[in-house]
């Protein structure tokens, strides 16, 4: 495909980039090359291509579920991770991962049997451990939509069955969305965070104590939950216009 026949390329459904992460970001640097105009921008994708950008996050203040961070090739004994962080539930995941592709949950009880999966994760890749999050369950999981930096519209999930739920997983009932300019506030917080300005973007996170603790910045492959809101594929096709237009 001639690229540079466009106006601008919007990357929306690249599902397997985490399986093909090289060949996905090579595509990017030749299109930036071409200086063929593409939203998400070259920088956040590449950005937000690995979990590591939650560490600049928490870095900029913003409050992101505790992690360890496993680097690729090290040796980590899962077991002991769960005692030194005194988490009794635990969910392991690649650093460069969607839709919780080879994400699962651990325990103290399960950790010693998990330890080759988690070799064979480190042999792929980096990884990340984190303590399980009962707040995905109940209530669940809040998504929050972002066109232009600018709040759109939000989606919820949850309940989920305790049995099944990973942090940051599928699988969850949807559930409306109510007015919470808290949480938006704090959504805000997270997007001016963010290095650049997206086109697109989607807050996940829980509520704890009032206030929104980030599980996942979205800007490769979001689903947008357009259905959920009548006025929102209006909205981002207004923003994309202005990302079009602006000199």
């Amino acid at each position: 495909m001639c690229w540079e026949d466009f106006q601008g390329v919007v990357v929306r459904s690249c599902w397997d980039y985490h399986h093909r992460l090289e060949e996905f970001l090579a595509w990017v640097t030749r299109l930036e090359r071409a200086e063929v105009p593409l939203w998400n921008a070259p920088a956040l994708l590449r950005w937000n291509s690995h979990k590591g950008y939650l560490r600049d996050l928490a870095a900029r203040g913003v409050p992101i579920v505790p992690t360890r961070w496993l680097a690729r090739g090290r040796q980590f004994g899962l077991a002991q991770l769960l005692r030194d962080e005194r988490w009794g539930d635990a969910v392991v995941k690649p650093a460069v991962s969607a839709s919780a592709t080879d994400t699962w949950r651990t325990s103290a009880a399960t950790a010693g049997a998990d330890q080759g999966r988690l070799e064979q994760l480190l042999r792929a890749g980096d990884v990340m451990v984190q303590p399980f999050i009962d707040e995905v369950c109940d209530p669940g999981e809040w998504s929050l939509i972002f066109f232009g930096s600018r709040f759109s519209h939000a989606s919820g999930s949850g309940p989920l069955r305790r049995t099944t739920g990973c942090n940051g997983s599928s699988g969850a009932r949807p559930r409306p969305w109510r007015h919470r300019p808290g949480l938006i506030a704090d959504a805000e917080a997270v997007m001016a965070a963010a290095p650049g300005h997206p086109l697109y973007a989607r807050v996940d996170g829980v509520e704890r104590d009032g206030r929104l603790m980030l599980m996942e910045l979205e800007l490769i492959e979001p689903h947008l939950f357009l259905g959920w809101d009548a006025d929102a594929p209006a909205r981002l096709a207004g923003t994309l216009a202005a990302f079009v237009n602006r000199p």
